[in-house]
């Protein structure tokens, strides 16, 4: 079992797989970007809330991560505590590349944008209840979330 040790959330060490969704200072309001970047195939805007009514301990067992071929997904908490952020590259073979996996805390008012096709686990509440705003656009057809379950767990520690 390959085990990681989670560090606090910053825009510049989730940089590679996404952005950090937080006000930085100037200017007033600022604009998100990637947050709706997707494929062609993807054609229908979709918000939703997300409660997580009981939190996650550490150490943390990842089994499984999640990808979204077609669109970015965004999570903007809205109520509640800490947040867990793990997420890896892709291997040759579109399966998790698990020696690239980082894991981050997340601050009470810091949201992610996972990138397209990007392996993550779901934001994770550390602190409950917690709710999320979570953001996509997705196909008609269905094939918005690829999941891998891992041929070994990944463990990822928390302060």
């Amino acid at each position: 079992m390959m085990t990681i040790t989670a560090v606090p959330l910053t825009a510049e060490a989730f940089a590679p797989f996404g952005d950090v969704v937080t006000h930085r200072g100037e200017p007033p309001l600022m604009p998100c970007a990637d947050t709706f970047e997707h494929t062609a195939a993807a054609t229908r805007v979709t918000m939703a809330v997300l409660r997580v009514e009981a939190p996650v301990r550490g150490p943390v067992e990842i089994t499984r991560l999640e990808r979204h071929p077609h669109s970015a997904q965004t999570f903007i908490p809205l109520k509640g505590g800490r947040s867990l952020i793990v997420v890896c590259g892709t291997a040759a073979d579109g399966r998790p590349l698990l020696a690239s996996a980082r894991a981050f805390v997340a601050g009470s008012t810091q949201g992610v944008t996972y990138r397209r096709d990007v392996w993550h686990r779901s934001v994770t509440a550390l602190e409950a209840p917690s709710e999320y705003v979570v953001l996509m656009v997705q196909t008609e057809d269905g094939s918005d979330n690829l999941f891998d379950d891992l041929d070994h767990p990944l463990l990822v520690e928390v302060d």
